[in-house]
C-alpha cells in the first residue's frame, strides 16, 4: 500500500462490503415485497368487487404483469445493475477510442500511475540542473517545470478520485435502490422506486462521461510521454503541457456535472467552470509556495541562530 494501488485496495474493500449487502438484505427485501404485494392486491380486489362495470380480468392481467416485472427486477437487481454499469462504461471507453480497457478503468490507481508516468519527464528535466550555478541560471525554467509537474499529477489524481467516488456512488445507489424497489408494489409509494431507477440511470451517464474524459486524457498524455522533452526542454513546450493538464483538470472537476445537465436538460459547463479550475490550480500552487516560504524561513532562522552562536563563542574565547 505504498503506491497508487492503495486506492484500488480501498475500492475493493468498499465494493466487497457493499456487494455482500445484497445477500444480507435479501430476506428483508423479500418480506417487504410480499407484504406490499398482499396489501396492494387485497385493496385492488376489494375495489374490483365493488365496481359493477369493471373489467376484472383485464385489470388482473395488468396487475400480474406489473408485479411480475418488478419481481424480476428485484430478483436480479444486482446483475442488472452490473450490466447497466458495464454498458455505460463500455460505451464511454469505446467513444474515447478503446485506449483504456474496462478493467483498467475499474482501477483508479492505474489512472493515478499514468499521471505520475506522464509527469516524470518534467521532473527529470528539472533534475538535470544539478549544480548551484545551473539552478540559478535556469530558475524560471525549473519553476515552470515543477509547476507543470504538479498540475499534471494533480489532474490525474483528481480523475482517479472522481472515478473512485463514482464507482462507490453507483454501488451505494444500487444497494439503497434494492431496499426501496419493493415500494413499487404499492401505488401510494411507487414514486420511491421510480426515483431509484432514475438515479441509477443518471449515475450511469456520469460513469459514461468520466470514461470518455479518462480515456482521452490518458491517450493524450501517453503521447506526451512518448515524445519526451528533449535534452534541453523548451519553456513553451512545458507551458503547453501545463495548459493541457489544466484543461484535463477542469474536465475532471466539472465533467461529472455534464451528467446532471443531461438529466436536467441544461448546460453545466461554462466560464464559471474555467474560473473554478483556475482557482483550484491556484490554490494548490499557493499551498506549495507557502510551504516553500516556511522552509526558507526555517532555514534562515537556523542560519541566523548558528551565526549568533558562532559570534558568542568567538567573544567568549577572546582574551
Amino acid at each position: 500500500m505504498n503506491d497508487t494501488g492503495v486506492i484500488d485496495t480501498f475500492l475493493g474493500v468498499f465494493g466487497s462490503y457493499i456487494d455482500s449487502g445484497f445477500g444480507l438484505l435479501g430476506g428483508e427485501v423479500g418480506f417487504l415485497s410480499s407484504t406490499l404485494i398482499a396489501i396492494d392486491v387485497t385493496i385492488a380486489g376489494l375495489f374490483w368487487a365493488w365496481g359493477a362495470d369493471e373489467d376484472v380480468l383485464q385489470r388482473l392481467i395488468k396487475k400480474t404483469l406489473y408485479i411480475g416485472f418488478f419481481a424480476f427486477i428485484i430478483g436480479n437487481f444486482h446483475t442488472l445493475a452490473t450490466v447497466v454499469f458495464e454498458s455505460f462504461a463500455g460505451l464511454g471507453l469505446k467513444a474515447s477510442g478503446d485506449s483504456l480497457s474496462l478493467a483498467e478503468f475499474m482501477k483508479p490507481g492505474s489512472i493515478a500511475a499514468t499521471g505520475l508516468q506522464a509527469a516524470e519527464p518534467l521532473l527529470d528535466a528539472a533534475g538535470q540542473f544539478s549544480s548551484l550555478w545551473a539552478v540559478f541560471a535556469n530558475l524560471a525554467l525549473i519553476l515552470v517545470l515543477l509547476i507543470a509537474w504538479l498540475i499534471v499529477v494533480l489532474a490525474f489524481f483528481i480523475i482517479a478520485v472522481q472515478v473512485f467516488i463514482t464507482l462507490i456512488e453507483f454501488k451505494l445507489v444500487t444497494l439503497a435502490g434494492f431496499v426501496l424497489l419493493p415500494f413499487a408494489f404499492f401505488n401510494r409509494t411507487a414514486f420511491m422506486a421510480e426515483r431509484v431507477l432514475g438515479h441509477i440511470v443518471s449515475t450511469g451517464i456520469k460513469v459514461l462521461v468520466l470514461a470518455v474524459i479518462t480515456g482521452i486524457g490518458t491517450t493524450l498524455f501517453s503521447q506526451f510521454t512518448a515524445a519526451g522533452l528533449g535534452v534541453e526542454p523548451d519553456i513553451n513546450q512545458v507551458m503547453a503541457i501545463a495548459l493541457a493538464a489544466l484543461s484535463l483538470l477542469g474536465l475532471a472537476i466539472f465533467g461529472p456535472g455534464i451528467a446532471n445537465g443531461i438529466v436536467s436538460g441544461g448546460p453545466q459547463l461554462g466560464a464559471g467552470a474555467a474560473a473554478g479550475t483556475a482557482l483550484a490550480a491556484g490554490g494548490a500552487l499557493v499551498g506549495g509556495a507557502a510551504a516553500a516560504r516556511l522552509g526558507v524561513g526555517a532555514a534562515g532562522s537556523a542560519i541566523g541562530a548558528a551565526g549568533r552562536m558562532t559570534g558568542a563563542a568567538a567573544r567568549g574565547g577572546a582574551p
